[in-house]
């Protein structure tokens, strides 16, 4: 089992190597050009760094390695959002990413919520169902921003 703990200054450079590692390697033949290129900018160090600034970021080790993280963020009142969840492609499938959602979704701000929401690429999408998230847009239907967003509502 991995081992994840909150983001610590420092962290950013093998963060910002693993979100775009993913990207190129997971997302690439998923997303539209533009999400990808948006996303891969986003994903700096200093990028990263600015997330965990302005969210709760998590790191998940195993073997004292980093394989993946997910954020937090508040986004209303009663609302949170789910930002930068990734594993490295081979701790894909594998039960960690439920491990880490299991976390990011009982989390001090995901707890207080009444919704928590996502953008998801098409690979992701089976994963969010399974664990009750819907598209508020329909089924599997893209939103007028080009975006799959999903939500889970409690």
């Amino acid at each position: 089992m991995a081992e994840i703990r909150r983001y610590r200054p420092g962290d950013e450079g093998v963060l910002s190597a693993l979100l775009r590692r993913t990207l190129m390697e997971v997302n690439a033949s998923y997303c539209p050009a533009s999400e990808m290129e948006w996303l891969y900018n986003r994903y700096t160090p200093e990028g990263v760094a600015q997330i965990a600034a302005e969210g709760h970021t998590y790191v998940m080790t195993e073997d004292d390695r980093v394989v993946g993280t997910g954020t937090v963020i508040q986004t209303g009142a009663q609302e949170c959002e789910i930002i930068a969840a990734f594993l490295l492609p081979e701790a894909i499938g594998r039960g960690l990413g439920s491990q880490l959602f299991d976390l990011l979704e009982t989390e001090e701000w995901s707890a207080s919520a009444s919704r928590i929401w996502l953008t998801s690429s098409v690979n992701a999408l089976d994963f969010y169902e399974k664990r009750g998230y819907v598209n508020p847009c329909g089924y599997r239907t893209r939103g007028a921003d080009g975006l799959l967003t999903m939500e889970l509502r409690k």
